[in-house]
């Protein structure tokens, strides 16, 4: 259980940084700009929404897979 939630907290940090970056790359160049933007604009939860939405679409997506895979082997198997 420990790993799982390691292991599905990485890959929504992972998602959240490669997402920040797709959608500001000046966030490589110049940090600091971007973050006083976001705390004049007060818009701090916009990126956790985002990472949020795309995480649920991955989990779901993964579980259709799983689940499919698991049925097509029960019927192999019998």
């Amino acid at each position: 259980m420990q790993k799982t939630l390691i292991r599905e907290m990485a890959i929504y940090a992972i998602l959240l940084v490669v997402l920040a970056l797709m959608m500001h790359p000046d966030l490589l160049f110049n940090p600091t700009e971007r973050i006083s933007l976001m705390q004049e604009r007060k818009n701090y939860f916009h990126p956790l929404i985002y990472t949020f939405i795309l995480y649920s679409l991955f989990f779901f997506i993964r579980l259709v897979v799983k689940k499919t895979v698991i049925l097509f082997r029960k019927i192999r198997d019998k």
